[in-house]
């Protein structure tokens, strides 16, 4: 199969979700520099689009929809400004996350729903809404960010973890709806440094980072070149899988010094 390195999205349109900053903004830009048409989604409007100005700058094309990715009629609105836009619709990257701390008893309902809603209801909302869409623009990929919370146990992660591991099993199941027609694959990154308010501390960056076989911490754009290649054709002859992107943390154990 033949591709330019330059243009891996040439013609296509993409929803991405959570666009405003970290993961989500960084494979915006990626994916608008390999020739997408890119529809940003996110709840902050004013980072939301300003990003998409910034892309619109670099001359290539461009929206922010605020959209509150738990509810369906926004996800429906998404949709249709994707498909009123730019014409068509080809890649969903499902990438929007909420991650409240605390085990089973700490955890307030509203804040169970809520991640719940956001992090593996709207991921099934986006390819209800979105896969007519693509079907009839020919077909294509969905991409979901998962997380290595996916595959590991974190302590005080009750909602964030469930959810995280529903999308792993919804990838595989719309895996096999969707063929051959569109493909569906997660990735699972592990610790990324997103520069969201309340993020890690350096001292905690520092430590991560040994954590790691790579001995650093990930950055957005680590994720977005996975994005990328799931969404392109470069990942032609691959669906329902999970894809880690860690920098090696859960390969490896990670033993206290002298032992």
């Amino acid at each position: 199969m033949n591709f330019s390195m330059e243009a891996l999205l040439a013609n296509r349109v993409a929803i991405i979700t959570g666009a405003a900053s970290g993961i989500g903004r960084a494979s915006a830009r990626l994916f608008a520099r390999h020739g997408a048409s890119v529809v940003l989604a996110d709840l902050n409007a004013e980072d939301g689009e300003a990003t998409a100005n910034d892309i619109r700058d670099t001359g290539a094309s461009a929206i922010f929809v605020r959209t509150d990715v738990g509810k369906m009629a926004d996800i429906r609105a998404l949709v249709e400004a994707a498909t009123t836009h730019f014409g068509g619709l080809h890649i969903i990257y499902s990438n929007a996350g909420f991650t409240p701390q605390g085990n089973a008893v700490e955890t307030r309902e509203e804040d169970w729903d809520r991640t719940l809603n956001v992090c593996l209801k709207a991921t099934y909302m986006l390819a209800h809404c979105g896969v007519p869409a693509m079907l009839a623009s020919g077909g294509g990929a969905i991409v979901v960010t998962a997380s290595v919370h996916s595959i590991r146990g974190y302590a005080r992660s009750t909602a964030y973890q469930a959810a995280k591991g529903g999308l792993t099993a919804l990838t595989r199941t719309m895996a096999a709806d969707f063929a051959p027609r569109i493909r569906v694959n997660a990735i699972l990154p592990g610790a990324v440094q997103t520069g969201r308010p309340g993020s890690l501390t350096q001292e905690q960056i520092d430590q991560t980072a040994q954590m790691c076989a790579l001995r650093r911490i990930g950055q957005p754009e680590d994720i977005a070149q996975a994005a990328l290649f799931l969404a392109s054709d470069m990942s032609s002859y691959i669906t329902g899988e999970s894809l880690v992107v860690d920098g090696g943390l859960t390969s490896i154990i990670q033993l206290p010094p002298g032992v």
